[in-house]
């Protein structure tokens, strides 16, 4: 049985030391009862690091650097605004390798905060919407506090939640953050449109965040037979699952079932979630680890960026001088499905950058930063067309970019040809 304190009289100097790093959840998962402790209290506990992952609550301000360091793997969500105002530490790294970080000591945490379910069937609690790196974390931290949340699913996951290493926990009830991804326009609606054209029946899937995947998952609806392997999980995915278009039948890896590592959405993605076998969260090893994913054929990455260059690299983190992104788990996603027997691995998005118009396919990339090399991309969609990269030459994949950018810039990209 676990520890439960009063979160009223919790005074987390008493378990917190100035210079530890503390980490928790990202999204979804976010412990928002201890962080909200954490930033009205840092003045007592003394100065301390934070590891964050993508946030969706709109929890810090640059002003709470007064005592709290925020380093990260990228500048997501609402941490984009420390990451606009230089109030976040980037650790430029796969997604795959933040497990090994924690393990190794190179990102030593000393503090996890965890927010878990209400006992489940069995009487045991559940990580709910997030496994990913955290039971390394929990392992390796010198304290572990839990927050029990009747807003989390008991979900299923690649271990049981190892309770021996929570030393104690409170209880809230505040309702995790919902996930805002503005609604797919005609721009996305076109660009799914394509994704699906070139998406086989028994593929599996891996997708990232934002209204493209949203659509591109609508417009996988006449498919058969797809499989669910991916770090994010959306509500959805839901539809194409109870529709039967998710069934993971000719998945070679964990037949049956549909697994993720960190799941973010409302109400409906915990309902479907909770106590659902077809359904499991997995630890990044799984999830983003190379000897898992090469023994997964017709594997399907689709992912985005702020912009391509006529190589065919991708930048997915940086616009001018201002870092709005990350490496995440593109790189580890997209070389596996580049390697995959029938693989094909993607990157999906707009032709041109917002009110500015600019082209997203660009000569070359508006700063030193390569997210994901050329040899990695099998194709490049926008709302134009498909740009298929494989087996073709310099020249031959610059046209091809060129063709799918928007008409007003490809003159002057075709000026630029060597």
């Amino acid at each position: 049985m676990l520890k439960i304190v009063s979160a009223d009289t919790l005074e987390l100097a008493d378990y917190i030391r100035s210079g530890d790093m503390i980490t928790w959840g990202q999204g979804t998962a976010e412990p928002l009862g201890l962080i909200n402790r954490l930033v009205d209290q840092r003045h007592t506990i003394g100065n301390v690091g934070v590891f964050i992952g993508l946030s969706l609550a709109d929890l810090f301000r640059p002003e709470h650097t007064d005592f709290i360091t925020f380093t990260s793997y990228g500048a997501l969500g609402t941490n984009s605004r420390l990451g606009a105002a230089g109030a976040l530490r980037l650790i430029p790294c796969n997604y795959s390798a933040v497990p090994r970080l924690i393990e190794s000591g190179r990102l030593a945490v000393d503090v996890v905060f965890v927010q878990i379910s209400p006992a489940g069937p069995d009487g045991t609690h559940s990580l709910g919407f997030c496994n990913d790196y955290l039971p390394v974390a929990m392992k390796n931290a010198r304290v572990v506090i839990a927050e029990i949340n009747p807003h989390v699913p008991w979900t299923h996951l690649d271990a049981p939640l190892d309770e021996n290493n929570i030393d104690f926990a409170i209880e809230s009830d505040i309702e995790p953050p919902p996930l805002g991804v503005a609604a797919p326009g005609d721009v996305e609606d076109r660009i799914a449109a394509h994704i699906a054209a070139v998406v086989e029946d028994g593929a599996t899937l891996q997708y990232g965040i934002g209204s493209i995947p949203a659509a591109m998952l609508k417009a996988l609806s006449g498919h058969r037979d797809l499989g669910l392997h991916s770090g994010l999980v959306t509500e959805e995915i839901i539809d194409l699952i109870e529709s039967g278009v998710i069934t993971n039948a000719r998945k070679a890896v964990y037949p049956g079932v549909s697994v993720g590592a960190v799941a973010m959405g409302g109400a409906r993605l915990k309902n479907f979630l909770h106590d659902n076998p077809a359904f499991q969260l997995h630890q990044n090893e799984t999830t983003h680890g190379a000897r898992t994913l090469s023994q997964i054929d017709n594997l399907v990455s689709i992912n985005s960026a702020l912009e391509v260059d006529l190589y065919g690299q991708v930048n997915a983190e940086q616009i001018g001088e201002r870092y709005v992104g990350a490496i995440g788990g593109q790189v580890d996603y997209m070389h596996a499905a580049a390697a995959s027997r029938h693989g094909l691995s993607v990157i999906a998005l707009p032709a041109s950058l917002g009110k500015s118009g600019r082209s997203r396919i660009t000569e070359s990339l508006n700063g030193p930063i390569i997210t994901t090399s050329r040899t990695s991309v099998d194709m490049v969609i926008t709302e134009f067309g498909i740009a298929d990269l494989r087996g073709r030459s310099l020249e031959e994949r610059a046209r091809s970019l060129i063709d799918i950018a928007p008409p007003e810039h490809r003159d002057q990209l075709s000026a630029g040809l060597y």
